[in-house]
């Protein structure tokens, strides 16, 4: 890549500590995050690594921009998918190259596939790591990326933003929310050996009564923190807390609203609970298992 000051070592930008959040955490505690640390994005994992990244720019684009609302939609929902990472063995000029090819202002460094950095393009301008020509580039870069009202290559809108690209983004949130909520009522219905309808139907037995088991206080973070189109359908069980509510009481409903043997009930049960502590943060699940009786506790087993 020309205009690049030599190779410049990596070493420099690795972090003792990372900002990452899960893939469910809500936009909402990624915009604490950033507040609290005074970054202007967050890393976003799932159970094979880094899924994706989300900025302040993606908060407010995305989110604010699209009227989603930033205490129930998910990072998964919203972050960049399509990452681009750097070893940490490389140069400075790998990164840059990395930040002028994808349009992007920062790249996650990895060590055997371990985030442990992160170089941003405020990095390369303060560290004075590469020359003007090469942050030139990279902002073009950046400039020229497509948007709803400008082509690809121009480096301004042609006209303002229309009611047709903003129903094309209400379109984009709505297909993010139905994907979201199909994958947990498919992992739902795969492990529990359900057909789809009783699956939904069992996910919203255990979801309910498991909420009225809560104090609403409680019960009302959990809820914001699954997939929107399961939290309107709760959004009348954060009435409680139900003591009558037993690990017993949902096996039993579910065992009469779906025909189910008692057993099976029960393996029913620890599998939606299961994909319920997948879909929200550690954290939450902590305070949940902090308010439930014994029996309903080990449930939520860590």
């Amino acid at each position: 890549m020309k205009g690049v000051l030599g190779a410049m070592s990596l070493e420099r930008f690795r972090r003792t500590r990372m900002v990452i959040l899960n893939a469910s955490s809500t936009a909402y505690q990624a915009a604490r995050a950033m507040a609290d640390n005074h970054i202007g994005a967050v890393l976003v994992s799932d159970q094979r690594g880094i899924a994706g990244i989300v900025t302040d720019r993606d908060l407010a684009l995305a989110v604010l921009g699209s009227d989603l609302h930033p205490k129930t939609t998910r990072l998964r929902d919203v972050m960049s998918e399509e990452i681009a990472v750097c070893e940490m063995g490389a140069g400075v000029e790998q990164a840059a190259e990395l930040m002028r090819e994808h349009g992007v202002r920062r790249i996650p460094l990895v060590e055997e596939g371990r985030p442990v950095g992160l170089v941003t393009f405020d990095d390369l301008v303060v560290n004075k790591s590469v020359s003007p020509e090469t942050l030139r580039e990279i902002v073009a870069a950046q400039l020229e990326v497509e948007a709803p009202q400008k082509p690809a290559g121009m480096l301004h809108p042609s006209a303002g933003r229309s009611a047709q690209s903003r129903a094309r983004a209400l379109m984009r949130a709505k297909a993010r929310a139905e994907s979201s909520y199909g994958r947990m009522l498919n992992a739902v219905a795969e492990a529990a050996g359900l057909e789809r309808d009783p699956a939904e139907r069992a996910l919203l037995i255990v979801s309910c009564m498991l909420c009225r088991r809560l104090a609403p206080n409680e019960a009302q973070d959990l809820i914001a923190q699954l997939p929107t189109l399961l939290q309107g359908r709760l959004d009348q069980c954060a009435d409680g807390p139900d003591r009558a509510v037993s690990t017993k009481a949902i096996e039993d409903e579910l065992t009469r609203s779906l025909g189910l043997a008692s057993q099976r009930a029960g393996e029913v049960l620890q599998q939606i609970c299961k994909a319920i502590a997948e879909s929200v943060s550690t954290g939450q699940i902590e305070d949940i298992r902090g308010q439930l009786p014994q029996d309903m506790e080990d449930l939520f087993q860590p």
